[in-house]
Protein backbone atom coordinates (compact mmCIF):
# COMPACT_ATOMS: atom_id res chain seq x y z
CA UNK A 1 0.00 0.00 0.00
CA UNK A 2 1.36 3.18 -1.07
CA UNK A 3 1.10 6.04 1.54
CA UNK A 4 -0.70 9.37 1.06
CA UNK A 5 1.58 11.94 1.35
CA UNK A 6 0.24 15.34 2.50
CA UNK A 7 3.11 17.17 1.71
CA UNK A 8 6.85 16.03 0.46
CA UNK A 9 9.80 18.64 1.36
CA UNK A 10 13.57 18.23 2.35
CA UNK A 11 13.99 17.79 5.91
CA UNK A 12 15.30 20.82 7.90
CA UNK A 13 18.94 21.76 7.21
CA UNK A 14 19.03 19.93 3.87
CA UNK A 15 20.50 21.77 1.30
CA UNK A 16 19.06 20.43 -2.03
CA UNK A 17 17.77 22.45 -4.34
CA UNK A 18 15.59 20.75 -6.49
CA UNK A 19 11.81 20.51 -5.88
CA UNK A 20 11.21 17.69 -3.35
CA UNK A 21 7.90 16.22 -5.40
CA UNK A 22 10.08 16.61 -8.89
CA UNK A 23 12.76 14.42 -6.58
CA UNK A 24 10.20 12.11 -5.40
CA UNK A 25 8.71 11.42 -8.53
CA UNK A 26 12.11 10.45 -10.20
CA UNK A 27 13.04 8.24 -7.52
CA UNK A 28 9.67 6.49 -7.38
CA UNK A 29 10.02 6.37 -11.72
CA UNK A 30 13.62 5.16 -11.56
CA UNK A 31 12.54 2.39 -8.58
CA UNK A 32 10.02 1.51 -11.10
CA UNK A 33 12.54 0.93 -13.74
CA UNK A 34 14.39 -1.04 -11.70
CA UNK A 35 11.57 -3.42 -10.47
CA UNK A 36 10.94 -1.87 -7.83
CA UNK A 37 14.28 -0.92 -5.84
CA UNK A 38 17.26 0.77 -7.87
CA UNK A 39 20.30 -0.19 -7.03
CA UNK A 40 23.13 2.09 -4.82
CA UNK A 41 24.78 4.51 -7.55
CA UNK A 42 21.71 4.11 -10.20
CA UNK A 43 20.52 7.51 -8.98
CA UNK A 44 23.54 8.95 -9.91
CA UNK A 45 23.93 7.90 -13.08
CA UNK A 46 20.22 8.81 -13.68
CA UNK A 47 20.83 12.49 -12.42
CA UNK A 48 24.10 13.10 -14.59
CA UNK A 49 21.92 13.94 -17.52
CA UNK A 50 21.00 17.62 -17.09
CA UNK A 51 17.52 17.12 -17.63
CA UNK A 52 16.93 15.03 -14.08
CA UNK A 53 15.59 17.62 -11.20
CA UNK A 54 18.38 16.45 -9.12
CA UNK A 55 21.62 17.23 -11.82
CA UNK A 56 22.19 20.63 -10.17
CA UNK A 57 21.98 18.89 -6.76
CA UNK A 58 25.46 16.68 -7.29
CA UNK A 59 29.03 17.82 -7.65
CA UNK A 60 29.92 16.62 -11.29
CA UNK A 61 33.61 18.34 -11.01
CA UNK A 62 36.20 15.35 -10.28
CA UNK A 63 38.40 17.13 -8.04
CA UNK A 64 35.37 19.13 -6.00
CA UNK A 65 33.82 15.67 -5.86
CA UNK A 66 36.67 14.03 -4.67
CA UNK A 67 37.48 16.33 -1.84
CA UNK A 68 34.10 16.38 -0.80
CA UNK A 69 34.40 11.64 -0.73
CA UNK A 70 37.76 12.80 1.83
CA UNK A 71 35.82 15.32 4.25
CA UNK A 72 33.45 12.33 4.08
CA UNK A 73 35.62 10.14 5.00
CA UNK A 74 37.05 12.56 7.46
CA UNK A 75 33.80 12.88 9.64
CA UNK A 76 33.36 8.97 9.75
CA UNK A 77 36.70 8.60 11.02
CA UNK A 78 35.84 10.72 13.76
CA UNK A 79 32.04 9.48 14.28
CA UNK A 80 33.80 5.94 14.20
CA UNK A 81 36.44 6.67 16.71
CA UNK A 82 35.42 5.50 20.61
CA UNK A 83 36.60 5.00 24.05
CA UNK A 84 35.56 2.11 26.38
CA UNK A 85 35.10 3.02 29.77
CA UNK A 86 34.62 0.60 32.65
CA UNK A 87 32.05 2.47 34.63
CA UNK A 88 30.42 6.12 33.75
CA UNK A 89 28.42 5.56 37.64
CA UNK A 90 27.83 3.64 40.03
CA UNK A 91 24.93 1.54 38.68
CA UNK A 92 26.81 0.93 35.76
CA UNK A 93 29.34 -2.18 35.58
CA UNK A 94 29.51 -3.55 31.97
CA UNK A 95 32.07 -1.60 29.80
CA UNK A 96 30.35 0.85 27.58
CA UNK A 97 31.50 2.46 24.65
CA UNK A 98 31.51 6.14 24.10
CA UNK A 99 31.58 7.78 21.03
CA UNK A 100 35.13 10.13 21.52
CA UNK A 101 34.00 13.03 19.19
CA UNK A 102 31.05 15.04 19.05
CA UNK A 103 29.69 17.76 16.33
CA UNK A 104 29.36 20.94 18.34
CA UNK A 105 28.79 24.85 17.38
CA UNK A 106 31.13 27.40 18.73
CA UNK A 107 31.64 31.19 17.79
CA UNK A 108 34.61 32.34 15.52
CA UNK A 109 35.12 35.66 14.60
CA UNK A 110 31.60 36.06 15.53
CA UNK A 111 30.26 33.76 13.26
CA UNK A 112 28.71 30.20 14.60
CA UNK A 113 30.72 27.44 13.30
CA UNK A 114 30.54 23.60 13.37
CA UNK A 115 33.54 21.28 14.82
CA UNK A 116 34.85 18.31 16.39
CA UNK A 117 34.79 18.30 19.90
CA UNK A 118 36.62 15.71 22.42
CA UNK A 119 33.27 14.25 24.20
CA UNK A 120 34.95 14.60 27.37
CA UNK A 121 35.66 18.07 27.32
CA UNK A 122 31.82 19.15 26.18
CA UNK A 123 30.72 17.13 29.46
CA UNK A 124 33.27 19.37 31.63
CA UNK A 125 31.93 22.93 30.13
CA UNK A 126 27.88 23.76 31.13
CA UNK A 127 27.42 24.98 27.53
CA UNK A 128 29.02 21.72 25.85
CA UNK A 129 27.29 19.53 27.66
CA UNK A 130 23.60 21.55 26.80
CA UNK A 131 24.77 21.02 23.14
CA UNK A 132 25.52 17.23 23.54
CA UNK A 133 22.03 16.86 25.61
CA UNK A 134 20.46 18.98 22.51
CA UNK A 135 22.06 16.69 20.21
CA UNK A 136 20.85 13.98 22.22
CA UNK A 137 17.32 15.35 21.92
CA UNK A 138 17.44 15.67 18.13
CA UNK A 139 18.32 12.53 17.46
CA UNK A 140 15.74 11.13 19.96
CA UNK A 141 13.15 12.94 18.00
CA UNK A 142 14.62 11.71 14.48
CA UNK A 143 14.49 8.11 15.99
CA UNK A 144 10.86 8.99 16.90
CA UNK A 145 9.79 10.48 13.64
CA UNK A 146 11.44 7.54 12.14
CA UNK A 147 9.48 4.49 13.15
CA UNK A 148 6.46 6.01 14.87
CA UNK A 149 4.33 3.95 12.36
CA UNK A 150 5.61 0.81 13.77
CA UNK A 151 3.42 -0.01 17.28
CA UNK A 152 5.67 -3.00 18.01
CA UNK A 153 7.62 0.25 19.15
CA UNK A 154 5.28 1.73 21.14
CA UNK A 155 6.45 0.82 24.96
CA UNK A 156 9.90 2.56 23.66
CA UNK A 157 8.45 5.71 21.75
CA UNK A 158 5.91 7.09 24.33
CA UNK A 159 8.15 7.40 27.05
CA UNK A 160 10.61 9.26 24.60
CA UNK A 161 7.44 11.34 23.42
CA UNK A 162 6.98 12.56 27.23
CA UNK A 163 10.51 12.83 27.61
CA UNK A 164 10.56 15.57 24.67
CA UNK A 165 7.69 16.92 25.47
CA UNK A 166 9.17 18.66 28.69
Amino acid sequence: MKPVYTEVKWRKGSFFKADANAALKEIEALNKRHGGYAPDGSLVEHARSPKSVLHNDFEWNDEIAGNKFRLITEKNIKRSLVVVTEKLNEDQIEPTEIRLFQRAKIECGGKPQRIWLNTFDMLKDPEGRQQLVDNAKKELEAFTNKYKALSELSDVLEPISLFLKK
